[in-house]
């Protein structure tokens, strides 16, 4: 038995069905004696990056790695300032610098841990090209998240989600291990939305989550112990920050240049 942030945790074996040769194994499964409540509760805010000169010129900036643009400065700065951002124990990046300079807007005074899955996706040969340029390339297809939908010498999006998921796994697990109950992950819009498309258990509708705004992002739940022995979920909690008027998917650039042709 091994005590660990607050749990008494067992590992105990037991018989288990794999479906894949129709043969009875044995494993380990972990029993959880904790006797507190939300003992493996995990909140978790997402935010995604400020507004950049790729945002605005309506590219695909995957591994651009691409600066904050000034009207992202002014924006973040000014929803910082008017609005309450949560207080975290650690705050998660990807690697790209844009994340970094909104990470060090919304959470002053914190090192960043940099995590290498939370890189955006891997857009190939569409790289840096404007929307304009894919419409004739399987766009749509990309754009209804068709899991199926690869980029040229790039990633398919089950890739990134896949990607992206073991990125969150990695978070919980060293959360859990450190006993760290609030997190920040600064990261990219096909991130977020693959992260949301895999585990999100919400009641709102699902055009809520096409395309996070610049520096908004959501709060979610994650039970830890269930995370690693049951299912992969995030409850959604909120939009973030709580009061700000979320500019739609359909009216950023990408979307209204798209639109326009």
């Amino acid at each position: 038995m091994k005590k660990k942030c607050g749990q008494e945790v067992v590992f105990r074996k037991r018989p288990y069905y794999n479906e894949e040769n129709g043969i009875v194994l044995t494993g380990f499964f972990v029993e959880n004696n904790s006797k507190g409540d939300n003992m493996a509760e995990l909140r978790v805010y997402f935010f995604r990056h400020g507004l950049t000169y790729g945002n605005v010129e309506a590219r695909m900036c995957g591994r651009t790695d691409t600066l904050v643009c000034r009207q992202g400065w002014e924006d973040l700065y000014k929803l910082k300032e008017t609005y309450a951002y949560p207080e975290v124990e650690r705050v998660y990046v990807s690697p790209a610098i844009r994340c970094r300079e909104t990470a060090s807007v919304l959470f002053p005074g914190m090192t960043p841990k940099i995590c290498e899955n939370f890189w955006e996706m891997d857009f190939g040969t569409w790289e840096n090209m404007p929307v304009d340029c894919t419409q004739n390339e399987g766009f749509e297809k990309w754009l209804n998240q068709d899991p199926d939908c690869g980029f040229p010498e790039g990633e398919s999006i089950l890739e990134c989600r896949f990607r992206a998921m073991a990125a969150m796994t990695r978070v919980i697990k060293e959360c859990r291990e450190e006993g760290i109950k609030k997190v920040a992950v600064v990261a990219h819009g096909e991130v977020l939305g693959c992260l949301m498309a895999m585990a999100l258990v919400t009641e709102e509708p699902e055009s809520a989550f096409t395309l996070t705004p610049n520096g908004m992002g959501y709060e979610v739940i994650v039970d830890m112990d269930d995370w690693f022995l049951k299912e992969q979920k995030f409850h959604f909690v909120k939009f973030l920050p709580e009061g700000a008027k979320r500019p739609k998917a359909e009216d950023s650039p990408f979307f209204s240049k798209n639109e326009e042709d």
